[in-house]
């Protein structure tokens, strides 16, 4: 073998070699709203993994082994925080680098609001919230994920700023997609006017924006509502003349059939966190679609 030869050889065996030990960016969202928003900023560079991919509440979700794993080896974790998924600031202690953790709630200049009280609708508006958790159903106002998809943008470029250019044109394109949606949800719920109940109040920052009327709302906790609870709830479906009342996916609470009966309410369900539809960069723009079209529903129904 000629010498030329040779380091050709050894020069193509040190480049695949580099090639085949190159990381590529590891990165893990929680649910399925924060990872498809990752997805789309990340799209055509790589694709991110999705913690909670199953139908259970992240409220009350327990790891498997695999996706253990699968924070072990993240290179960075997106979540919301520890009011949504409880489960989460135990792992992340036990992780040797917590920096690679971003809790998105946490995240600078976003619209906040504290959890409301049971029976919000009928009491009056002076209890006390100095002591109240914060909503952390944050992707669910539009101007909330323009932060949002900024403050992924940024660290994701921050830990692999080979792809910045990719990165941000991604971005830029979001941001746009985020604004036609903005206009056409505006406009599609712009004249809804019915009253409505929801069963539990994960749903206030998508009424803020877009100005819906919730009357109330079933429960406040996990625990079904009390005999009273639901005797005063039908009084008000009464004398409010509650059109709906919408609850969380995937199925219809028992307790709803009591509470609606001899009265002409319908009810909807609602997937503030896309459990139905298939994870994707697309989930976020289709679930909140999806919420606009039932809020319609209840009002031509």
């Amino acid at each position: 073998m000629t010498k030329r030869l040779y380091f050709l050889s050894l020069l193509l065996l040190i480049t695949a070699s580099a090639n085949a030990t190159a990381k590529t960016l590891q990165i893990v969202a929680s649910i399925k709203p924060v990872h498809s928003l990752v997805a789309g900023i990340t799209h055509g560079v790589v694709e991110p993994g999705l913690l909670l991919s199953s139908n259970q509440s992240p409220h009350h979700y327990s790891l498997r082994p695999s996706e253990r794993r699968m924070l072990d080896e993240a290179d960075l974790i997106f979540w919301i925080g520890p009011t949504l998924e409880g489960f989460m600031p135990r792992l992340l202690d036990g992780l040797d680098n917590k920096n690679k953790a971003i809790a998105l709630i946490q995240s600078s200049g976003l619209k906040l609001l504290n959890t409301r009280q049971a029976g919000h609708a009928d009491e009056h508006d002076g209890h006390d919230h100095e002591h109240a958790k914060i909503d952390a159903h944050i992707w669910l106002d539009t101007n909330n994920v323009d932060l949002l998809i900024d403050s992924i943008t940024q660290r994701i470029v921050q830990a692999d700023p080979e792809h910045r250019l990719q990165y941000e044109t991604n971005n830029q394109q979001l941001h746009i997609q985020v604004a036609q949606l903005r206009k056409m949800l505006q406009q599609s719920l712009s004249t809804i006017d019915k009253l409505f109940l929801t069963y539990h109040d994960g749903y206030q920052y998508f009424e803020a924006e877009f100005a819906l009327h919730n009357a109330g709302f079933v429960s406040a906790s996990e625990l079904q509502p009390s005999a009273q609870r639901i005797g005063d709830l039908k009084k008000l479906i009464e004398t409010e003349k509650i059109a709906c009342v919408f609850y969380d996916a995937p199925t219809r609470p028992p307790v709803l059939k009591s509470l609606i009966t001899n009265s002409s309410v319908t009810t909807f369900m609602l997937d503030p966190t896309g459990m139905l539809i298939p994870p994707g960069k697309d989930l976020w723009f289709d679930s909140m679609q999806a919420l606009a079209e039932q809020f319609i529903n209840c009002q031509h129904g």
